[in-house]
Order: C-alpha cells, then sequence, then structure tokens
C-alpha cells in the first residue's frame, strides 16, 4: 500500500489562480484559504462604427473587484464593471453600468496521481463555479446566471491544460447591448440594432497556460471558445485568444 501525494510546479500563492475577468476560461485553483485579491482590471474593445449611430469607436472598462479564499476549495468574488465608453460616452450602455457581478469557485476534488512515483496524475482537478449579475446599476432590470463546470490537469512542466463547460440565462430587459464573452465577467462589444439576448446560451472552452519564470509568477495563456450566439438570429461564435498574466 502506497500513499499518494500531489505538489504543484510553482511557489507564487496564487501565481496559478487565473484572473477569470481577463479570459475566456477558469481554472479549477481556488485562492489559499484567507487570502484576499484586490484587483482592478482593464479592458480596451475598439471597432469600427458609423457615426450617425451614435456609438463610440473606442470603450473602456474598468473592473474593480475583491476575491476571498473564504474556506478550503472555496473563493468568493464581487466585482463592479465600469464601463467609461469614450470621453465619457457609453451610449445605451450607461443604463446598466455599476452593476454588480457576485461569484464562487468550489473545488470539489484536486488532481490526483495513480501512482506515488507520479508527481502529477492523470485525473484533473474538478470545479463547478457560479456568478449572477444583479442589477444595482443605472435603469438596470433583471438577473443574469451562469453555472460552469471546470477540469484542469497540471503537467511536471507546469503546463496546464483546461476544459470549461458553461450555461447561462440571460434576463435582461433591454435590447441593444453590449455582447458578453464566455463568461458572466468580460469585454464585449455591444451589436447594433435592436437584436434580443437569447434567454439561454451555453458553450465550452478549451485551452492552455504556463509559466514564463522560474516561480511561476509570470505565465502565458491560449484558449479557444464556441458558443452559441449571443443574441437571437445570430450564429455561434468563435473565438481565440492568447496573451500573459504577471503575478505581483
Amino acid at each position: 500500500e502506497s500513499d499518494v501525494t500531489y505538489e504543484t510546479t510553482t511557489t507564487v500563492s496564487g501565481g496559478e489562480d487565473l484572473i477569470s475577468q481577463l479570459w475566456f476560461m477558469e481554472d479549477a485553483t481556488p485562492l489559499d484559504t484567507g487570502q484576499v485579491d484586490l484587483r482592478l482590471g482593464f479592458g480596451w474593445v475598439t471597432a469600427s462604427a458609423p457615426a450617425n449611430l451614435g456609438d463610440s469607436d473606442d470603450d473602456f472598462v474598468v473592473t474593480p473587484s475583491i476575491v476571498w479564499g473564504a474556506a478550503e476549495g472555496l473563493e468568493l468574488s464581487v466585482s463592479v464593471p465600469i464601463w467609461v465608453g469614450d470621453g465619457g460616452d457609453v451610449g445605451v450602455i450607461d443604463d446598466i453600468n455599476y452593476d454588480t457581478t457576485v461569484g464562487v469557485l468550489w473545488r470539489i476534488i484536486g488532481q490526483s496521481a495513480k501512482c506515488a512515483q507520479c508527481e502529477k496524475g492523470p485525473f484533473p482537478a474538478l470545479a463547478l463555479s457560479g456568478s449572477a449579475r444583479i442589477p444595482t446599476g443605472c435603469g438596470s432590470s433583471g438577473v443574469d446566471g451562469e453555472l460552469r463546470l471546470i477540469l484542469t490537469n497540471e503537467y511536471d512542466s507546469g503546463i496546464r491544460s483546461h476544459f470549461n463547460a458553461f450555461a447561462q440565462y440571460v434576463d435582461r430587459d433591454y435590447g441593444d447591448e453590449f455582447g458578453r464573452r464566455g463568461g458572466m465577467r468580460g469585454f464585449g462589444r455591444r451589436d447594433r440594432g435592436t437584436l434580443e439576448p437569447r434567454d439561454f446560451q451555453y458553450g465550452f472552452v478549451v485551452g492552455l497556460d504556463g509559466p514564463l519564470c522560474a516561480d511561476g509568477a509570470v505565465r502565458w495563456v491560449l484558449d479557444y471558445m464556441n458558443r452559441k450566439g449571443y443574441h437571437e438570429g445570430t450564429s455561434n461564435m468563435n473565438m481565440l485568444e492568447t496573451g500573459w498574466e504577471w503575478t505581483m
């Protein structure tokens, strides 16, 4: 009879916790118990738009958030995206600005190995995350919700693979709005016109991330998302993104 152990390859606390505001995917790594992160996300979205529609070509969003390791394997978060638009002009998004998103991440099981000699096992960590948009903004209404299944597998090299499957319920009571990315948190350009969002949406994400330095504080990220079109009558969305993340 032998004991099974699992060790991570990085030494930075929270260095493997991907910032979900930045990426399509989430990982199954919650913050350490008692750890609190204060995060400030910034996004810039640009698109061509006819001037007579009254929409700005560039939109900026600042997202302050608090993430707390509430217990072993349990992470809670709250964030408030603030769209500042182009020179303060955010168009119709002003009606729903300052909405609050609350989230929870629960790691059900950690990654396990099949033998004592294996540092990393073939059985990935499994987690569930849920989030809800609460209408605290100007003129906002309805509550949106998301449930996400997360699988994360780390290899001896420090590279990790991820799979996410998510479903969303959208209850916003307006037509012309900002689109959304794979999760409840994200930066998306709104579609022009009066397209209604689908009440039920779903999709999946596959991705990789890995260390760019010995302590894992800087990580590269690559992922691909396929999801149902956000608005009624639109086709499926296929998106690829890449970047890096630095835990300071």
